[in-house]
């Protein structure tokens, strides 16, 4: 039994128009992330590509000079350095840039590094040392840039194939959905809403169009709670919110006129009819939601790296575990040593794994008074 007594001819009936939008802002976004996936990758690309050849055969070069500097912003290092040097009776004079995750205070000491076969690449000894964590660094990047240029355009096909389903006449059920809220632009409004499961969101959000003129059909059920109207239809797998004119339904005059005098008839004995969809969200409530989640997802992402972190630190069986020992390089000054002494307990007869070596790279550190500039 359906949700509201909106009576619709028992037969096939088709949608009308196009019933379900693209993504909010698909031009923007993704000029905006394929624009961010190309400048990180012009950025960093060519950098990671040539310290990958370097890292199969290299040779630091003790007796070249490096200019350059490195700058912090909340975790985020990136370094610029200009490298002269000599090899084989020829002068060599590069630039080299690179960006990785790190939280600890210390200075840096680099060396310049060439490849023995090729030696026009070079680097700096902190590209090679970081180069792991700089391809972690440049996967997330990527994937979240790559990944929102395929959301969208994973959300703008899901639409047009709705869009070419709902012109096939078939059945119909009405189902209840959730409008989340209701944006006016250039004189149309855009409503986004949920399909609804005993009362509860089900699945992601739908957006659709409504010109001039329109609104969405809003009704009240048994219990005097308010939802959209939609429809099903066995060609579409999304549901469709209808109008309240329900213009977006193939019916003739007769067959609309007594779908909504039943419908308001109804809705009179529930206490009143539903005149318009529940206003969009403030800006600073949809902003507060926002920030929300992401701090959400931030605190996941800390939790699971901190939780894997101490694993690694107090019951790793290796301790050179090329994850555990990036986290632990990342850890702040003080967690950094009490990590390195919780290892080096345990894996004390070995050789310090990376960022708990000393100043001579081997042995294992027990202070640090340096500071990063």
């Amino acid at each position: 039994m359906s949700f509201v007594d909106l009576p619709l001819p028992n037969r096939s009936i088709a949608l009308t128009g196009r019933p379900v939008a693209a993504p909010a802002a698909m031009l923007f976004t993704l000029v905006m992330m394929m624009g961010l996936a190309i400048g990180l990758g012009v950025w960093q690309g060519p950098g990671l590509w040539r310290d990958l050849q370097i890292s199969q055969n290299p040779m630091p070069l003790p007796n070249g000079q490096v200019d350059g500097e490195c700058n912090t912003r909340r975790g985020l290092t990136d370094c610029e350095a200009q490298l002269v040097y000599q090899y084989d009776g020829q002068s060599y004079d590069t630039h080299v840039s690179l960006a990785f995750l790190d939280f600890s205070s210390s200075d840096y000491e680099v060396d310049v590094v060439i490849s023995r076969g090729k030696p026009e690449l070079a680097t700096i000894s902190l590209g090679l040392d970081m180069l792991w964590n700089r391809l972690a660094v440049f996967a997330v990047f990527m994937l979240v840039f790559v990944g929102g240029v395929v959301a969208v355009l994973w959300g703008a096909w899901q639409a047009a194939r709705a869009n070419r389903a709902a012109s096939t006449a078939g059945r119909l059920s009405v189902v209840p959905v959730e409008v989340a809220g209701i944006d006016n632009k250039r004189g149309a409004g855009f409503v986004s809403y949920y399909s609804t499961e005993n009362g509860k969101r089900k699945g992601h959000v739908v957006r659709t169009r409504f010109p001039a003129g329109q609104a969405p059909l809003m009704a009240l059920d048994a219990k005097g709670k308010t939802f959209g109207v939609a429809v099903k239809s066995e060609h579409v797998g999304l549901p469709v919110l209808l109008d309240g004119g329900l213009e977006r339904l193939e019916l003739n005059d007769a067959e609309r006129q007594l779908a909504l005098s039943t419908f308001d008839v109804e809705q009179e004995g529930r206490g009143g009819l539903v005149a318009n969809a529940p206003a969009k969200p403030s800006a600073g409530r949809r902003v507060l939601r926002g920030l929300l989640g992401g701090v959400g997802v931030l605190v996941l992402l800390i939790g699971g790296l901190v939780g894997y972190w101490l694993y690694y630190v107090t019951s790793g069986g290796d301790a050179f575990e090329s994850l555990g020992m990036e986290i632990n390089n990342m850890m702040p000054e003080p967690l950094n040593l009490w990590g390195c002494e919780q290892l080096q307990a345990r894996f004390g007869g070995e050789r310090a794994p990376y960022g708990c070596t000393a100043a001579d790279y081997v042995s294992w550190k027990t202070a640090t008074t340096k500071t990063k500039s």
